[in-house]
């Protein structure tokens, strides 16, 4: 009887257990819409000219997960940042404008409670294309241009879980690529290769469904 009992109760803690594994794992997608801001390591204050250098839109993120477990998610994520615009107001056929897009792949590390909520945070590598046009609209050229790199994806967050409505998550977020840009400075004569860091960020509150 008590070999019974015992059998009886490790099997019924085996079925628990993997039902337990099998609602905290799961593909999720989702989107987010967020604020924009950035820092750009004094890369337009630097001039004698009046410039701004503005962001003027929102962004919007497409998310894709893998939950593996309570702690341990595997996410890809494409962000939209709209256009950061360098206006020279002195010479209005000077500026530029940044169009920046970026596909990251990060681990989305936390901890979700029992009451659905997770404080997390994100860290992982993305490829950044910043688009870039002149002001006229034309795009800049050179064998040495290039608006294409490599960033550091980084971020912290919390997201809650409805306990009776699992398949729906809502995420509250701060997310920011950091990458660095070669450009040049100083006139024609005095002309020399800098290097910028440059960081791109948002605040974000978005929505995931779960599998």
């Amino acid at each position: 009887m008590n070999n019974k009992l015992i059998l009886g109760v490790a099997l019924m803690s085996a079925v628990a257990t993997n039902s337990v594994m099998a609602e905290e794992s799961g593909l999720y997608l989702g989107g987010a819409i967020g604020t924009v801001d950035f820092e750009d390591d004094d890369l337009v204050s630097s001039t004698t000219e009046p410039v701004t250098f503005e962001a003027e839109d929102n962004s919007y993120r497409l998310i894709a997960g893998y939950k593996f477990n309570r702690i341990v998610s595997l996410e890809v994520q494409y962000t939209d940042y709209g256009d950061l615009v360098a206006k020279n107001h002195a010479d209005k056929t000077e500026g530029f404008t940044w169009t920046p897009q970026t596909v990251s792949v990060a681990a989305n590390l936390g901890y979700t409670f029992d009451n659905g909520m997770r404080p997390f945070g994100i860290i992982g590598l993305s490829s950044i294309d910043l688009d870039m046009k002149n002001a006229d609209g034309s795009r800049p050229s050179g064998s040495d241009f290039d608006d294409t790199g490599t960033g550091v994806r980084f971020g912290v967050g919390v997201e809650y879980t409805p306990p009776k409505l699992s398949a729906l998550s809502l995420r509250l977020g701060y997310e920011a690529d950091a990458f660095t840009l070669e450009t040049y400075e100083g006139d024609f004569w005095n002309r020399r290769k800098v290097e910028k860091d440059i960081v791109l960020e948002s605040f974000y509150l978005g929505a995931t469904y779960n599998f």
